[in-house]
């Protein structure tokens, strides 16, 4: 998608206020605002889900690795009624296996598998370190058509910069 209108395009520190903000700007535009109600949710959600999860989970870098910082990010473009919704934060290297792990099978599946891996992983106790059990990478998977494309792109040597990029279409 190389052309299209950028509706919101953001970089830096996520608070409620600034995810407030930015979901205001996305109800605002027209072009939201002139998809059919089921793909404006669709959208709506997959953004309030990419903002969280950079909430939650983006890394923090302490000491002398400020110069490999890399702020967090959300965009979402929309070229002929086809919306992406691209996100990225800073994560630690540890944490790009299960990470991976969990991308490739939401995308390995369909939306049947999808609605089933929901229902167990929802139904599972969690533990108190347990960062995560993907149910966000799954309602993500469930709203688009096509597989979470994602990068990790290497940001020191205890951190990558992880982008991932959800398309919404009719």
């Amino acid at each position: 998608m190389a052309e299209g209108k950028i509706i919101i395009d953001f970089e830096g520190a996520i608070s409620f206020e600034i995810m407030e903000q930015l979901l205001n700007e996305l109800k605002s535009a027209k072009q939201f605002n002139e998809l059919k109600k089921s793909v404006r949710k669709r959208v709506y959600g997959t953004v309030v889900e990419s903002i969280d999860n950079i909430f939650k989970y983006a890394a923090i870098v302490h000491g002398k690795v400020k110069v490999l910082q890399r702020p967090p990010m959300i965009m979402v473009k929309e070229n002929e009624g086809i919306f992406v919704v691209s996100a990225g934060n800073l994560v630690q290297n540890e944490q790009i296996d299960d990470l991976r792990f969990k991308l490739n099978r939401v995308n390995q599946m369909d939306d049947e598998a999808l609605k089933s891996l929901y229902e167990e992983v929802i139904n599972k106790e969690t533990s108190e370190e347990d960062r995560g059990a993907g149910l966000g990478l799954i309602t993500m998977a469930l709203r688009t058509n096509e597989n979470i494309r994602f990068t990790f792109d290497p940001a020191g040597p205890a951190h990558s910069y992880f982008t991932m990029h959800i398309t919404i279409k009719d």
